[in-house]
């Protein structure tokens, strides 16, 4: 047994004061970017345009997008990780970089960070619905004017009707034409399809009849009839976010679809809104519980005169599939 050591105390204290901090400045500059300049669909667009996109890298290369919506969780697609959710270790999470291949030696490399868990969603069977997993960050972001966080929904009604909704993602520009050198993130704005529209589209050329459903009551679409504007390979996970009240909002997960900027196969998304209970619920179980700064000063003087004991030594389907283009 052996007195708590003040480098022990200064690095708790710190981490205290690191969440407490992250915590506050999530609740006042979630969705909002420091940046009124928006870019038409398909074209070249800044990170500080979009400051809660994500790479999800598999070891070093780029896998699918994701959103931040938390100091230490982004958002992204559980289709993503397929049959390797199991091992966090080989995944990364690279932040505040417009390109989705930071060099090593810039200065976005410092914002990559390793991840220490991977939760899908409970009811998810290996294929949408429920196309949805929380990541933790091995150690929190701090927010900048690249690295801010994204508002989560709290009521499908929120994006009835909405006309600002734009995907963001570094997939494919065609379906068979990859992204280019210097790999930049894309933009494109999309028009919300109500639910029984795009379900109608999706039978469109098949034989399968109306009554059985492919489109899922936790699924929303966005895109045009015409397939012009669209998402595709590599967009998977990545955020459809739609401007409400002022602030951004990330109604959407890039899901799934058919080829890509194909007719009648519009962008389908994971509808976030259908799950924020589920993500907070995990989130409030799974992170550094917040202690308040007055207690900051009596936790310091327990903490100098307790013990410690030893410690012991010892496709997306549009991630492999191809479904829609920002071209």
């Amino acid at each position: 047994m052996g007195w708590v050591s003040l480098p022990l105390l200064l690095s708790l204290l710190w981490r205290v004061q690191e969440h407490s901090i992250q915590a506050y400045e999530w609740a006042t500059v979630c969705g909002q970017p420091q940046t009124h300049e928006r870019i038409l669909g398909g074209q070249d667009t800044t990170q500080s345009q979009w400051p809660w996109q994500a790479s999800l890298k598999y070891k070093t290369h780029h896998w699918c997008g994701a959103s931040l919506i938390h100091s230490s969780w982004v958002l992204t697609a559980a289709h993503c990780f397929q049959d390797l959710a199991d091992d966090p270790s080989v995944w990364r999470v690279q932040l505040g970089s417009q390109s989705s291949k930071s060099h090593k030696l810039s200065f976005s490399f410092l914002h990559a960070r390793r991840v220490s868990r991977i939760i899908l969603h409970p009811y998810y069977l290996g294929w949408p619905p429920k196309d949805i997993a929380l990541v933790k960050l091995q150690s929190p972001i701090f927010f900048m004017r690249s690295i801010l966080p994204i508002c989560l929904p709290s009521s499908i009604n929120e994006f009835k009707n909405l006309t600002n909704c734009w995907v963001t993602g570094w997939g494919k520009i065609k379906e068979n034409q990859v992204l280019g050198k210097p790999w930049y993130l894309k933009a494109a704005k999309l028009p919300i399809i109500d639910q029984e529209t795009c379900d109608k589209y999706y039978h469109v050329g098949t034989t399968l009849p109306l009554f059985i459903a492919r489109i899922y009551d936790d699924m929303l679409c966005a895109g045009f009839e015409d397939g012009s504007k669209d998402a595709c390979q590599g967009d998977s996970g990545g955020p459809l976010a739609c401007e409400v009240n002022g602030s951004w909002h990330l109604i959407g997960i890039v899901s799934w679809g058919d080829g890509c900027g194909r007719p009648f196969r519009p962008s389908v998304f994971t509808n976030v809104s259908l799950h924020t209970d589920w993500i907070l619920t995990t989130i409030n179980s799974s992170t550094f519980s917040l202690i308040p700064s007055k207690l900051v000063v009596l936790l310091t003087l327990q903490l100098y005169y307790v013990s410690l004991e030893p410690i012991s030594q010892g496709a997306y389907l549009r991630s492999d599939q191809c479904g829609h283009d920002l071209s």
